[in-house]
């Protein structure tokens, strides 16, 4: 499950080892130091677009921003670990779909589109390596 608090304090250690004030970083991604402020403290929660800034301004994946921030289980080890995984996954996210607004939605397939074009230019790269 999604923690916002754990999500300011990855934030804001990611912040600090890229050598960022608030403001600086602020500065970098188009937005204010508020902002920076009210993510880092668990006030709000990036949308989409904010992720892909703040992941490009820290050189850090989006994935890893985020999933950095989810309970630590951890990774499945083997496939059949893993489907039951991605079927518990789907099951929650079916069953919190109705309450998504139209903006959440769009900020999913967003990321969503991301992560598969990240992907394909990732196997791209290295068929031509």
């Amino acid at each position: 499950m999604f923690d916002q608090y754990a999500f300011g304090e990855q934030l804001k250690l990611l912040r600090e080892l890229s050598n960022h004030s608030m403001l600086s970083l602020a500065k970098e991604i188009g937005t204010s130091a508020s902002r920076i402020k009210s993510w880092e403290v668990g006030e709000s929660v990036p949308s989409a677009k904010w992720i892909v800034r703040l992941s490009q301004a820290l050189k850090i994946s989006a994935d890893d921003l985020l999933l950095n921030i989810m309970s630590d289980v951890p990774m499945p080890q083997n496939d059949i670990e893993y489907s039951r995984r991605k079927n518990v996954l789907l099951r929650d996210l079916s069953s919190i779909l109705p309450e998504l607004t139209k903006q959440d939605l769009l900020e999913l397939y967003t990321l969503a589109e991301i992560k598969i074009t990240v992907k394909k230019d990732l196997v791209e790269d290295a068929v031509r390596a």
